[in-house]
């Protein structure tokens, strides 16, 4: 019993850790998606602002 509070209390923190990591992120401008791949809207958004900007 304790120990399938433990593991769900570790499980808990990581997430609400990730979301609050994506958060904040998201607050700077940065991209949150987790492997900026060429499809990802904060990536496109840069690209576009970088292309408006010149």
């Amino acid at each position: 019993m304790v120990k399938e509070f433990i593991i769900a209390s570790l499980l808990g923190i990581a997430a609400l850790f990730i979301i609050i990591k994506n958060l904040k992120n998201s607050a700077q401008g940065k991209c949150n998606c987790g492997s900026c791949s060429s499809n990802c809207p904060m990536n496109n958004k840069n690209k576009e602002n970088q292309k408006n900007s010149k």
